[in-house]
């Protein structure tokens, strides 16, 4: 009969490190698993949130500039709608 391997010790995951993870499992990695801390490689992370803000603001202008297209292709559909049926 073979043992069975012994069982990992669990670690406690917190709410708080899946919302790292879910926000950049590149900073959860380097901080759970490489343990780098932030005072270490404080430019680094630095770079990096300033990187993740630019990409969020990126992508709010294009949903933003999507609705505001939309509209105005409603709004043309709309008036040639409106002059074919006079």
């Amino acid at each position: 009969m073979m043992a069975s391997p012994s069982p990992r010790p669990e670690r406690f995951i917190s709410a708080s490190e899946l919302g790292e993870y879910a926000y950049c499992r590149r900073a959860w990695w380097l901080r759970a698993v490489q343990g780098v801390a932030t005072q270490t490689q404080g430019k680094r992370f630095s770079a990096g949130h300033a990187a993740h803000r630019r990409h969020a603001w990126a992508l709010w202008w294009a949903r933003a500039l999507g609705w505001v297209a939309a509209a105005l292709a409603a709004a043309a559909l709309a008036a040639l709608a409106w002059s074919t049926w006079r």
